[in-house]
């Protein structure tokens, strides 16, 4: 027989569980992911010691608050090729890999239109703001849902979905198609846009027009990044070989442009004020949309691009991605003291989730000539260049690479031109597979046909080669990078191989039925999907391939 419980005994239960949501077994009130654009997981264990302490003076900390406070997947990582910005944002709320969502890397050769495509191109929408003018963005070549869509079917639409980063792409592939208000900065204007798909009254939201009108870049003209830390603390990190000594005693000093205006403009975003324009407009934006205080969960996405442009250009062991990551760290604290007062319930009615899109290369310069690994950089060159003598000479003269490049792993051969010499695909396939395999630099090459048939080497990596080929947007062979090596040439860095230090991320997730701790475990970044969903009482995204992080979610 069933009774009741006392009227005292719910209440008491209510108040131990926050307030209560329409929607889901005491789900959260609102879901937070923040995505710290080329965040590999040694990250926030290397600068842990910089790091606020988790909990001081009544104040929350920022990563160590997370990490000693919730779950710690310290053996995370991207499932899938090439890890790269737009592939693994697409991951992150979805659940998928590009062998489904269809993000098959940042740009793609498009067979249909005979050119390059950018992975949230659309030109059906237009610009919202800013010069009102440029590439217009929207969600429509990610074939999948994500975990705000989902929530906004399972509540009628009354959640509210926000997302915010620099990098247009990775606002909209993480938020998803039925966001409310989706921003991404534009470098031309120093200001906030969204596109009409977002936007279809042509209008961005009051509180973004009042942001964008204060011109909250102009504030930085003249201004000089430099060490936040003491020089000894430097002492572990390397300044880039591409970089010229400081000129005065810090370990580093970047000078923003002295006046507003695009090299201002553009600059901003390789420095610590990326970040902190990224930061004010995620407050404006909780405060603005009141995130977290409706009877429905809501969902708000970040990312944090400057990371990924400072990683880029000084390379993971330099002075300026250690300062960047521990500025993260205070900004973090910031937004998570905001959220402790202004959603009902403070933080532990919060799902946060931090993880990052991708890990990164050492600069190969640093790798070889310092520490004599090997490792080069502008491999793809001479790929290209022994795929095209083998074509040419096996079965004759012809433009055989479509795009003329390696659009990361992805090679594009000319299908028409085999069919008008009467030749079998499977056979040009190989060919170039072979001949790009014997370049330098190169791991190896496998075709199409292998993939399909299921022909791949039994590598630890083989799930990341299938979860990066798509049967539509895919190339017809896809080359790997040997390790420590990189396609392109130039200086700096850059990511987005099979190996482990691309795909390595942390994942901090902290939500009110997680088990706090330390996990070592295998896990992918394709399970954050689906335990927000758990946690939030919906069904997965259509494309979820994932599987939740934890075996149990407590209530």
């Amino acid at each position: 027989m069933f009774s009741l419980l006392p009227a005292a005994m719910l209440a008491a239960s209510a108040h131990l569980q926050g307030p209560t949501s329409k929607i889901g077994i005491n789900a959260p009130k609102l879901v937070v992911l923040i995505s710290v654009d080329q965040f590999r997981g040694d990250y926030v264990e290397r600068f842990f010691p910089y790091f606020l302490p988790a909990r001081s003076g009544g104040k929350l900390g920022g990563f160590k608050f997370l990490m000693e406070t919730g779950a710690h997947f310290r053996n995370a990582m991207h499932n899938h090729l090439p890890t790269a910005t737009g592939p693994g944002h697409a991951t992150l709320m979805s659940g998928s890999e590009p062998a489904y969502d269809g993000i098959v890397n940042n740009d793609w050769f498009d067979r249909a239109t005979g050119k390059s495509t950018y992975c949230v191109d659309d030109a059906s929408v237009q610009v919202v703001g800013g010069t009102g003018t440029g590439p217009s963005m929207s969600p429509r070549n990610l074939i999948v849902t994500t975990v705000g869509d989902e929530l906004k079917m399972a509540t009628n639409g009354r959640s509210k979905v926000v997302g915010v980063a620099i990098k247009d792409r990775a606002a909209i592939l993480m938020a998803g198609h039925a966001a409310d208000t989706v921003i991404w900065y534009q470098p031309a204007s120093g200001s906030w846009v969204t596109s009409s798909w977002y936007a279809p009254s042509h209008q961005l939201p009051g509180w973004v027009q009042a942001l964008d009108a204060t011109r909250p870049v102009d504030k930085f003209a003249g201004k000089v990044w430099e060490p936040l830390l003491s020089n000894d603390a430097y002492d572990l990190s390397r300044k880039s070989p591409f970089e010229k000594a400081s000129s005065n005693a810090k370990t580093f000093s970047h000078p923003m442009d002295a006046s507003p205006g695009s090299a201002l403009y553009s600059g901003m975003a390789t420095s610590q004020y990326g970040n902190e324009v990224t930061f004010a407009a995620v407050e404006r934006a909780i405060d603005a949309e009141k995130l977290g205080q409706h009877d429905v969960p809501d969902v708000l996405v970040v990312n944090l691009s400057t990371n990924d442009y400072v990683g880029h250009r000084y390379g993971p062991n330099s002075p300026e991605v250690m300062d960047i990551t521990v500025r993260t760290d205070r900004l973090l604290s910031d937004l998570l003291n905001h959220l402790q007062q202004v959603v009902p319930g403070g933080i532990d009615n919060v799902a946060m989730v931090l993880t990052g899109d991708h890990g990164v290369n050492p600069i190969p310069e640093e790798s070889n000539d310092v520490y004599k690994t090997g490792a080069v950089r502008g491999v793809e060159a001479g790929a290209l260049s022994a795929v095209s003598k083998a074509l040419n000479a096996k079965f004759g003269e012809g433009k055989w690479i479509l795009g003329g490049e390696l659009f990361e792993q992805n090679l594009y051969l000319n299908r028409e031109l085999a069919v008008e010499k009467g030749l079998k695909m499977a056979d040009v396939e190989q060919v170039a597979a072979d001949a790009a395999a014997s370049a330098p630099g190169i791991f190896g090459a496998f075709t199409r046909t292998q993939i399909m048939n299921n022909g791949l080497p039994s590598f630890p990596f083989r799930d990341r080669i299938l979860n990066g080929f798509n049967t539509r947007r895919g190339g017809d062979v896809m080359v790997l990078q040997a390790p420590g090596n990189l396609f392109e040439g130039g200086s700096g860095t850059d990511h987005g191989a099979v190996w482990d230090y691309d795909a390595h991320v942390p994942i901090l997730i902290r939500a009110r039925g997680i088990k706090p701790g330390n996990y070592l475990n295998r896990v992918y970044t394709s399970g954050i999907a689906p335990t927000l969903c758990r946690l939030l009482g919906i069904e997965s995204p259509s494309g979820n391939v994932g599987v939740p992080l934890v075996d149990t979610i407590g209530r």
